[in-house]
């Protein structure tokens, strides 16, 4: 159906599959087409316990491969007193793994400690230094969030007398090691496994190891409270919102609500946060655990989520604040620099852009706002003493994690997926890469390379009272797999428009229908389009309603995606 001022090619879902009557019936129109859009993610069960799942429905521990031989493992060696040590990740899902089992063992008196490597001077993953520490003071060692591929490295911790437990949600794509003093819990390790047990983020894995836990230890502890921290890594590391993952967050939300945690409590009131909704999760709160491994040392999102000290939790959260609006900075000027870069560069196939002042720690930000705005795969790369560590987000139907896959002689370390991956590799092989990307993007199909903006049906700005914005709950929590509804409404007058907001980045619009009625839309960091926009032109527009308040009264704002002009 053509595009907007993005250059997004709009796809309409309720054009190419319309939801049966009976649906529409039960739920309305609008809510009953959401649902159908999202029919892979309700697994096409649209019945009331399926889309409100209580913890009752989460799948049994039991059918989950090796859940029980492992927790049996380390169930013994809780019991035995055994020295543990967790080695975590400096990502959200690897923050809220490790401070998972430090909360958990440290309520039921087990003996813990935790390492988070720098991701400056160690990278992700483990490594030998680290494991030969840690055997100098522990017995055990849990690895949450990677491990799986660490073949080398979990032969020496098992050289060294440790015993490991790999708590792993990532692909396998080397030799995988396991014996009797080495197990690996990785749903993606086994075909013979219900596909949404693979849909787990590491923080999930951990929780259904915590269960198994309590059972095997008789233990009283009530696990609901610790759902919090799940929800915070599930929906921080963007793995599909079905039902397991679903449940987890639903409740994890609801725990965060009840703000137990003495330091997320102290996080949301520094924010000012008053409910926590997904968005929040997602755009608000894991941004700033992030932050601390981005730029800084990850033990300070541990510290948050595991003090007890009201005092320390501010403490914290205003670190994390400084920290997030260093990297927002940071951000800002790297992509303001590719931008210039880019400048030079005509009939951008694909993008490699390296600088030696680019902090490591805010490339794959970068790079995905580049994807998204240039619409061809990104490489951003920060080059020091001859190494360059970078990331890379593609876009359409590119795959480039097969690009790496068939070239990797150039790279010392990669991986990801095929929209994302991260890397390390020598800077004198940057050309060449960005030479082979070049003739992988041109020698696909132009098909492979549209880029396209899903948008769930056409609904009219005059349809959304608050109360109607308030059905669109029924689908939270929104995340991968169930984004947030994106509607289009035609015919649309422009009846004003202004900049606002720091450097005048975001456009305010007044947006007027048939009726004559005015409504306020935001379009955020779309200044660049306003010389193509006037007063008076008719457009169709792709948005999203959100509740607002001014001046204590509830109304409906709208969140522009993108804007085509008649």
């Amino acid at each position: 159906m053509g595009s907007g001022l993005t250059g997004y090619k709009w796809v309409v879902l309720e054009e190419r599959n319309k939801a049966p009557q009976e649906l529409l019936t039960k739920y309305g129109k609008v809510i009953g087409q959401l649902l159908y859009n999202r029919k892979e993610i309700f697994n096409n069960n649209f019945d009331e316990e399926n889309i409100y799942p209580t913890l009752k429905r989460l799948i049994d521990p039991y059918l989950f491969n090796k859940l029980d031989k492992i927790s049996y493992e380390l169930a013994r060696d809780i019991k035995d007193r055994k020295k543990i040590v967790i080695y975590g990740d400096y990502d959200a899902d690897g923050i809220t793994s490790t401070a998972l089992l430090v909360n958990f063992f440290k309520d039921i008196k087990a003996d813990v400690r935790y390492y988070i490597p720098s991701r400056f001077y160690e990278g992700y993953g483990l490594n030998r230094s680290a494991i030969k520490k840690i055997s100098q003071m522990a017995d055990v060692l849990i690895v949450v969030d990677s491990g799986t591929n660490a073949y080398e490295e979990l032969i020496y911790a098992k050289k060294l007398g440790l015993k490991v437990f790999v708590l792993d949600h990532h692909e396998a794509k080397e030799r995988i090691l396991e014996d009797d003093q080495v197990q690996i819990l990785n749903p993606k390790l086994h075909d013979d496994i219900d596909i949404l047990f693979k849909h787990l983020a590491s923080v999930g894995i951990t929780f259904y190891v915590i269960i198994m836990l309590r059972k095997l230890l008789n233990l009283e502890i009530k696990l609901k409270p610790y759902l919090d921290i799940v929800a915070l890594g599930t929906v921080a590391d963007v793995v599909p919102l079905s039902l397991i993952n679903r449940i987890l967050v639903q409740k994890g939300i609801e725990e965060i609500n009840k703000r137990r945690r003495t330091g997320l409590k102290a996080l949301l009131e520094y924010l000012s946060i008053e409910r926590v909704s997904s968005f929040d999760v997602g755009f608000v709160l894991a941004p700033r655990l992030n932050a601390a491994g981005r730029l800084d040392d990850a033990k300070k999102a541990v510290k948050l989520l595991t003090t007890n000290n009201e005092a320390k939790g501010r403490q914290l959260s205003v670190e994390l604040e400084v920290l997030n609006k260093k990297r927002q900075k940071l951000t800002e000027l790297a992509f303001k620099e590719c931008q210039v870069k880019l400048k030079k560069e005509k009939d951008i196939k694909s993008i490699v852009v390296a600088d030696e002042n680019w902090h490591p720690g805010i490339v794959g930000i970068v790079a995905g706002r580049l994807a998204h705005q240039y619409k061809v795969p990104a490489v951003v790369l920060s080059v020091k003493n001859g190494t360059a560590i970078g990331s890379v987000r593609s876009t359409g139907n590119i795959n480039i994690y097969k690009v790496m896959e068939e070239n990797a002689e150039l790279f010392d370390r990669f991986g990801g997926h095929t929209l994302a991956a991260g890397l390390t590799m020598p800077s004198k092989n940057i050309e060449k890469f960005r030479e082979i990307l070049i003739d992988y993007v041109s020698s696909l199909r132009e098909e492979d390379k549209i880029s396209f903006i899903e948008v769930d049906m056409e609904v009219p700005l005059s349809h959304w009272t608050p109360e109607n914005v308030e059905k669109l709950k029924i689908l939270e929590p929104f995340g991968e797999g169930n984004p947030y509804p994106k509607f289009i409404a035609r015919g649309l007058r422009i009846d004003d428009f202004m900049t606002v907001g720091a450097g005048n980045q975001h456009l305010k619009f007044w947006f007027k229908d048939n009726s004559g009625k005015a409504y306020p839309a935001l379009w955020w960091g779309s200044v660049g389009f306003f010389k193509k926009l006037s007063v008076g032109m008719n457009v169709d527009v792709i948005y999203t309603p959100k509740l607002s308040t001014w001046n204590g009264d509830l109304g409906v704002e709208f969140i522009v995606e993108d804007i085509k002009i008649n």
